[in-house]
């Protein structure tokens, strides 16, 4: 069969011309009459008995129309055919119908469904293909994001146990694997009972969920247990809860706040660690301050008088029967003149004729009064700090509490000192080391102290006294302290050269005044501005150094409405330690001075402070007011607590102290500090000197130490109280060759 359109010849029974596409005419072909694209009409239709018929006539071809054309594209002249009429009296026989001609019209509209259908066929086809590439591509996470693993499925034996473990998954090996697969992932530390740096999770999507390109995946990171941000002010209950997910101790305590205040009893008003920070003592673990509204006739000192006039808080407790003693405490700039802490703490409910003393808040122009106050002798004597300086200070930003937070606390001698994590007691003697204080005497003499440390006053003229080029002389709202007192090294401990030498690090019995091996080493030292202190006038002054504060200018100014403390960093100086025969020594005298103090005068190579003062550095007063906790009763989620817990306490506050039993010439004494909440430390020493001949031969000393806890009993029908030793644990020591 051949194609009227191409004139490709192709199979008998095909439908379709295997060249150009076109429908087979085969009706033509069946009655002999081979079908011409060339010109259908230049045959005639021949019946079976051969005789002819006229075709009938047809419209004259469009000679513009492109199914004209034959295989070869020749153009095909259009001849019209005249009208014929068949003679009426010619018999037709029987014969098939004859074959339909088809004109070039309708072939050219067969020809463009036939290629439309076939393209849409390929389409088709293409779709199919193209959607099956993009379905295996898709599988394949070459497009379309990726899926997070998840890690709990594909680790089951994870842990997240509270403590010191390892942990098996942590975050940092989560970030490594989601960025080798192509997802970008961001660290989010938050507070948890898994051990820290554990992977507790996606923050910002699930596990087996498709993310996006460009997507930052937060993993979270356990930063051990702390105290969440957002628990202040939040149900006790609900508060206490989360906690107890932090595998530590929780100690919920009664603070007591005013009847009229509008803090709801049952809410969290306070927190140890405060909130946003991290635990540091898991064996003492967490304390939650739960507010208690006052009937209004207990006295007590309420939370949320915090930051009111002093006088009133005053004249209240006063008129309850309750001793009142107030003092300056520095505090911002908000609170100057009103109550900032007190001691007891606030939230504290008292005991009628019960002692307390009051702290108001002061700033820059009082820090003489608050320091040294108005001394007797005819000159100003900086010695040791005070309870004016006592509480945290942190930085704008708290990562690390041990690092970004310094606490001054005041202990039972009265001597301020930082609080670390390796201090045990409130006595100095178990942080001698870390005492601060403003004075730093000659290292070599013991009545070199008062020519250092004076200034000022009716008998000192203007610029003399050893502390007239300190900060604290200049009165400019700031002053300078640190620890040590200005006394040399030998190794790794101090000593006093005015009755001990050292030799090669080794302290001698001093008589030929063998000082090779002392040392002055830099040591901590701080900077303390009152709210509202002259910063300009101290960056003038050349107290800093010039690198310092140029480095300092390309930060933000600390806010001087807010006290706070910057801490010299001896990473930023060359030199840290000096060799005592270098120190500065004034002309004609032995006097020798710690070379590390800055502006100490003619006796000191003065020292430039390092880092000058920026936002970024300054630890700032935290105006918390802080609660005793020790001496706070136990209490519910309510904030209620038993009479019997409340009278316990009350008795533990006022009995908590230092008590000695000694001999009268002090050879043997016995000491002993209860704490406010019974607990106590205890130590005895027992000299025996053992002669009285020329360096007391064979000399030794008894020491014994013990710790314990008291328990409450009653009081006494007679005004006494029965109290019993729940658990005491003792060493003893004989120490001889004294």
């Amino acid at each position: 069969m051949f194609c009227g359109q191409c004139g490709q010849k192709n199979a008998d029974d095909a439908q379709f011309c295997g060249s150009c596409g076109s429908p087979l005419h085969r009706a033509a072909e069946a009655q002999g009459q081979p079908a011409s694209s060339a010109n259908p009409t230049a045959n005639p239709v021949v019946d079976s008995g051969a005789n002819p018929v006229p075709s009938p006539a047809l419209p004259p071809r469009p000679t513009t129309s492109a199914s004209s054309a034959s295989a070869d594209s020749t153009p095909t002249t259009t001849i019209p055919t005249p009208t014929s009429v068949l003679p009426p009296t010619v018999a037709m026989p029987a014969t098939p119908a004859p074959a339909m001609l088809v004109s070039d019209t309708t072939e050219t509209a067969v020809t463009h469904r036939s290629k439309t259908v076939i393209a849409a066929i390929v389409a088709v086809a293409l779709i199919i293909v193209a959607g099956a590439a993009a379905g295996l591509t898709y599988h394949a996470e070459l497009w379309g994001g990726k899926t997070l693993p998840d890690i709990a499925a594909e680790n089951p034996a994870a842990t997240k146990k509270p403590g010191k473990a390892k942990a098996t998954v942590t975050a940092d090996s989560v970030v490594v694997k989601l960025k080798a697969s192509g997802i970008t992932a961001v660290k989010r530390p938050e507070f948890s009972g898994a051990v820290k740096g554990a992977f507790l999770g996606y923050g910002n999507a699930k596990a087996g969920q498709r993310v996006r390109s460009g997507l930052g995946v937060v993993v979270r990171e356990s930063a051990g247990p702390g105290v969440p941000s957002n628990v202040e002010h939040a149900k006790a209950g609900t508060a206490i809860t989360t906690l107890k997910t932090m595998g530590v101790p929780v100690h919920a305590k009664q603070v007591a706040v005013s009847s009229s205040s509008k803090l709801a009893s049952g809410t969290v008003i306070a927190t140890y660690p405060l909130a946003g920070q991290a635990v540091t003592d898991t064996t003492t673990g967490i304390y939650v301050g739960v507010a208690a509204k006052t009937d209004g006739k207990t006295p007590a000192i309420p939370y949320d008088a915090i930051g009111t006039d002093i006088a009133s808080v005053k004249d209240t407790l006063a008129k309850a029967g309750v001793n009142v003693t107030t003092k300056p405490h520095f505090s911002s700039k908000k609170n100057i003149g009103k109550l900032v802490s007190s001691s007891p703490a606030p939230g504290t409910v008292l005991s009628s004729g019960e002692s307390v003393t009051l702290y108001y808040g002061v700033g820059a122009d009082k820090v003489q009064d608050a320091t040294v106050g108005q001394s007797n002798a005819p000159y100003f004597y900086a010695s040791e700090l005070n309870d004016a300086v006592t509480g945290t200070y942190c930085k704008s930003t708290v990562t690390d509490v041990a690092k970004d937070c310094i606490t001054l606390a005041q202990d039972d001698n009265g001597s301020v000192y930082r609080v670390t994590v390796k201090d045990t007691g409130t006595s100095s003697d178990e942080h001698s080391n870390d005492i601060l204080t403003m004075c730093f005497p000659f290292a070599d003499g013991n009545a070199g102290d008062i020519g250092t440390c004076s200034y000022g006053g009716s008998q000192l003229p203007a610029g003399e006294g050893g502390m007239a080029k300190r900060l604290i002389a200049k009165q400019w709202g700031a002053f300078d302290f640190g620890e040590q007192g200005g006394s040399p090294s030998c190794g790794t401990a101090t000593f006093s050269p005015y009755d001990e030498g050292c030799n090669a690090s080794k302290q001698v019995v001093q008589g030929s005044q063998d000082l090779s091996g002392a040392t002055f080493d830099m040591r901590d030292f701080y900077v303390f501005f009152a709210s509202g202190a002259n910063l300009d006038a101290i960056e003038k002054s050349g107290y800093f150094d010039d690198s310092a504060l140029a480095a300092a200018k390309k930060g933000s100014k600390p806010d001087t409405s807010r006290p706070f403390i910057l801490a010299r960093d001896a990473s930023q100086y060359d030199t840290t330690s000096v060799p005592y025969s270098k120190a500065p020594v004034p002309s004609g005298q032995t006097l020798v001075q710690d070379p590390f103090v800055p502006g100490v005068g003619e006796f000191s190579a003065s020292v430039k402070f390092k880092p000058a003062p920026t936002d970024a550095n300054a630890y700032y007063l935290v105006e918390s007011g802080q609660p005793d906790w020790q001496s706070l009763p136990d209490c519910d989620t309510n904030g209620k607590v038993s009479e019997a817990a409340a009278q316990e306490q009350g008795f533990w506050r006022q009995v908590q102290g230092k008590y000695t039993f000694s001999s009268g010439a002090g050879a043997w004494a016995t000491i002993m500090t209860v704490n406010a909440d019974g607990s106590f430390t205890a130590d005895h020493h027992d000299f025996d000197f053992g002669g009285a001949g020329d360096g007391y031969p064979n000399g030794s000393e008894f020491v014994a130490s013990g710790t314990g806890k008291f328990n409450y009993s009653k009081r006494n029908d007679d005004g006494t109280f029965s109290i019993t030793c729940d658990k005491r644990r003792s060493t003893r020591t004989a120490l001889s060759a004294m």
